[in-house]
C-alpha cells in the first residue's frame, strides 16, 4: 500500500507518522487533524536542492498553491527555493517568512492593480505575465513607481495533459496565456521591448496537474524551442529563461504510476540544452514548479467517526467529524483516495463502505466503496492519505464549521503550525 513508507508505518495495529503514534496525535490535537509529515517534505526539498545543484542556472519555484502557510514558507527558504505566487496574499506570508523577494514569481490570469503595487513595493520584479490587459497595467504602474519588471511571458502550448479537465492548463481553449496561434505571443513580447519598464526574460508554460505522460512533456519542451526559435528569427534575441512550469503526478491510489521526478527534469533539461547547443547559444535558466509532488503524499488527514448507517440491500454510510470543508477534491474532481482505520490498522478488511462527510450536502463524500474491518464502530479514527495538497488551500467554512489544525511531524516529535479555527473565529469579520 502507498502508506508503508519510512514515513507512514502500521505498528502494533496502529498507524504512525514519523514515529508519532497517530491517536497520540489526535488525544492532544483533536479532529479533524492536517498532519503533515516533515521528514517527507524534506526529502523533496532535497530532491529540488540537487536539481538546482546539477543545472547550472536552474531554479526550482514551489508552486505554494498546493500548501501555504508560513511553517511550509520557512523550510521553502531553509532549502532555498523560490516560490510560485497566485496572489499578495500568498506573496505575503512569502514576504513574511524571509524568502528572498528576487525568488518569488507573481503568477496569475487577473493580477490586480493592488497585488501588482504590492508586488513591486515589496521587491518583487518577476511576473508571468498572462495577457495584454496585464501588461498595459504593468507599464503604466512600474513606469510611475519608476520600477522594472521581469517578464516571463506565459505561452499557451496546445497540449492536452493532466488527471481531469479542470485541471488541464495548456490546451488551446483556456483562460491562462497567451495564444501561440496567429503570432498573438510574438506581439505581446513586441510590447515588451518596446517597454521602457518592462524587460522581456523568457517562456512560460504549464499544460496541467497530475501529469503521468512523459510525451506530454516531451511535446511541450519541442513546442518551447520553436517558440525560442521564432522569437531569435523576429526579433534577434535569445531567450534566456525557459519555466518548463509542474504538473509533476503523484500516487493517490495504488493503480497510479506517477512519473519519476529524475525522468521528467532530465527529458526536460536534455530537450532543452540539445537545442541551445545546437545553435551555439548559451544555455537558459531552466526552472519548475513543482507542488503537490512535494506536499501531496506528505499529507494525512485524521478523522473521527461518528454516525454508521447501513441501508440493506444498497451501502453502508460511516460519516467522520469533517466533509467537503476540508477534502474538496472528491466532490470536485471525484478524485480518488485510500484510508484506514488508524486504530485498527492491521485487522482484516472485509466491510465495504462510504467515507461520507457531515455538511449538508448529498455529494460531501469523501471515499466510495473502501474496504475497512467489520468492527468500525463510532469513535474510531479514519485516515486518508496523500492530503498534503489543494486540501487546507482549498479549505472553506460551509456551513460554519471551523478549518482544522495543522501539525508537522518530524523524528518522533510533533509541533502545532496552524491552530484550529474557533467559533469567534468565524464571526471575526463580522460587524453588528
Amino acid at each position: 500500500m502507498i502508506i508503508q513508507t519510512k514515513y507512514a508505518q502500521i505498528k502494533n495495529n496502529e498507524l504512525y507518522i514519523d514515529d508519532v503514534r497517530a491517536s497520540d496525535l489526535v488525544k492532544q490535537y483533536g479532529t479533524p487533524l492536517y498532519v503533515m509529515s516533515e521528514g517527507h517534505l524534506r526529502d523533496k526539498l532535497e530532491e529540488l536542492q540537487v536539481f538546482m545543484n546539477q543545472y547550472e542556472k536552474s531554479l526550482a519555484l514551489f508552486a505554494s498553491k498546493s500548501f501555504s502557510c508560513l511553517a511550509m514558507y520557512k523550510l521553502i527558504k531553509e532549502y532555498n527555493i523560490g516560490i510560485d505566487c497566485v496572489s499578495a496574499g500568498e506573496m505575503s506570508i512569502a514576504l513574511k517568512a524571509g524568502v528572498d523577494p528576487d525568488k518569488i514569481y507573481f503568477h496569475g490570469n487577473n493580477k490586480l492593480p493592488v497585488e501588482i503595487n504590492y508586488a513591486l513595493n515589496n521587491n518583487v520584479y518577476h511576473f508571468v505575465a498572462d495577457n495584454f490587459y496585464e501588461l498595459d497595467l504593468l507599464e503604466r504602474i512600474a513606469s510611475k513607481l519608476n520600477k522594472k519588471v521581469f517578464i516571463t511571458l506565459r505561452v499557451v502550448p496546445e497540449i492536452k495533459a493532466g488527471a481531469n479537465e479542470k485541471i488541464q492548463t495548456g490546451m488551446k481553449d483556456t483562460k491562462f496565456g497567451f495564444p501561440s496561434s496567429e503570432g498573438i505571443y510574438l506581439k505581446a513580447i513586441q510590447q515588451v521591448l518596446e517597454s521602457s519598464s518592462l524587460v522581456y526574460e523568457g517562456l512560460h508554460a504549464h499544460i496541467g496537474s497530475q501529469v503521468f505522460d512523459l510525451n506530454a512533456y516531451k511535446e511541450e519542451m519541442y513546442k518551447f524551442m520553436k517558440f525560442a526559435d521564432e522569437i531569435y528569427q523576429t526579433f534577434h534575441i535569445v531567450t534566456s529563461k525557459i519555466n518548463a512550469g509542474g504538473g509533476y503526478g503523484i500516487a493517490y491510489i495504488q493503480e497510479d504510476k506517477p512519473l519519476d521526478f529524475n525522468v521528467i527534469t532530465q527529458t526536460i533539461m536534455s530537450i532543452i540544452y540539445s537545442h541551445y547547443d545546437q545553435r551555439g547559444w548559451t544555455h537558459p535558466s531552466v526552472m519548475i514548479e513543482p507542488g503537490r509532488y512535494v506536499t501531496g503524499n506528505a499529507g494525512i488527514t485524521l478523522y473521527t467517526i461518528g454516525s454508521i448507517k447501513e441501508i440493506p440491500g444498497m451501502k453502508t454510510y460511516v460519516a467522520v467529524d469533517g466533509g467537503m470543508t476540508d477534502h474538496i477534491r472528491t466532490a470536485l474532481y471525484n478524485a480518488k483516495y485510500e484510508g484506514i482505520i488508524a486504530n485498527k490498522a492491521s485487522e482484516k478488511k472485509n466491510k465495504i463502505v462510504t467515507i461520507a462527510g457531515k455538511c449538508c450536502e448529498s455529494g460531501d463524500i469523501l471515499i466510495r466503496d473502501i474496504k475497512i474491518p467489520d468492527s468500525v464502530e463510532s469513535g474510531d479514527l479514519f485516515t486518508i492519505f496523500s492530503t498534503g495538497a489543494y486540501h487546507y488551500t482549498m479549505s472553506s467554512n460551509y456551513n460554519q464549521l471551523p478549518k482544522p489544525a495543522i501539525v508537522f511531524t518530524y523524528k518522533g516529535q510533533s509541533r502545532l503550525v496552524v491552530r484550529r479555527q474557533t467559533f469567534d473565529d468565524l464571526i471575526a469579520l463580522d460587524i453588528e
